[in-house]
This record gives C-alpha cells, sequence and structure tokens, in this order.
C-alpha cells in the first residue's frame, strides 16, 4: 500500500446557550487537499469523518510524501 500524507484544520469554539443551558462545544474539520468541510457538536461525529477521510479512501497516487 502506499504511503500517504493528509492535513486538516481544525477550529473548535463555545457557544453559549439561551435561557440558562449551559455552554456548548462546537467545532469543524476542513481536509485541506479538497476543501471538504465538517461542522459538529458530537465528538463521535469528528472521528466518523476522520474515519470516512483515512479509512474509506483510497491513496492518492500523486500524494505528497516526506
Amino acid at each position: 500500500m502506499p504511503s500517504r500524507k493528509d492535513a486538516f484544520l481544525l477550529n473548535l469554539w463555545v457557544e453559549a446557550a439561551a435561557g440558562g443551558e449551559p455552554a456548548q462545544w462546537r467545532g469543524s474539520i476542513e481536509h485541506l487537499a479538497t476543501r471538504q468541510r465538517y461542522y459538529f457538536t458530537v465528538l463521535a461525529d469528528l472521528v466518523r469523518f476522520l474515519g470516512h477521510r483515512i479509512v474509506d479512501e483510497p491513496p492518492r497516487d500523486d500524494a505528497d510524501i516526506d
């Protein structure tokens, strides 16, 4: 299997809730090669996104390898 490397940009922030509800963490992750961005509020969704990007996709022949 060819080697491969992927880069992601992860953003996390807290949003205040109305009506005395606790603040909630939010996030987005972007796959830099494809510019595909995914927003999430649950950590399991972030893990699922990464799993699809790095497990389900075959490596590209033109990947930049160190």
